[in-house]
């Protein structure tokens, strides 16, 4: 017991003689690494991307055609655009409505993100065409 009580008194002894200048010095290593960080971590996901193919709002005829355009997906640098999930509403082109498909992707830089795209079928999409 004694023993351990000697080598903690010294540590606090040594603690006590640091010199300012390396408690400085290591502070400011410190932060130049997390500046150094930052900088990284902007520089891998400057171009990170979650958009839309085509058009935000699409208006079709009744019975027209509808082809599913899908999202462009880049994080850190590489493209994920297959790990988009397709959810929301089916567009039913022989049905009047406004049908809303959701894509949601949860590798996109520590997140899960949406995007909305609003289909309009019917008269309601001609009447806005106009």
């Amino acid at each position: 017991m004694a023993r351990s009580s000697r080598a903690r008194s010294e540590a606090v002894k040594a603690v006590k003689k640091t010199h300012k200048g390396t408690l400085l010095l290591g502070l400011l290593c410190l932060l130049i690494g997390a500046a150094i960080g930052v900088a990284a971590a902007w520089f891998m996901t400057k171009d990170d991307a979650f958009t839309l193919n085509g058009d935000k709002q699409v208006a079709l005829a009744l019975g027209g055609e509808y082809t599913e355009e899908g999202v462009t997906i880049v994080s850190f640098g590489r493209d994920i655009s297959d790990k988009a999930v397709i959810s929301g509403d089916t567009v039913d082109v022989n049905k009047e409505g406004v049908y809303q498909v959701v894509y949601t992707v949860k590798d996109f830089r520590w997140g899960s993100y949406q995007l909305v795209r609003t289909v309009t079928v019917g008269a309601a999409a001609e009447g806005g065409a106009q």
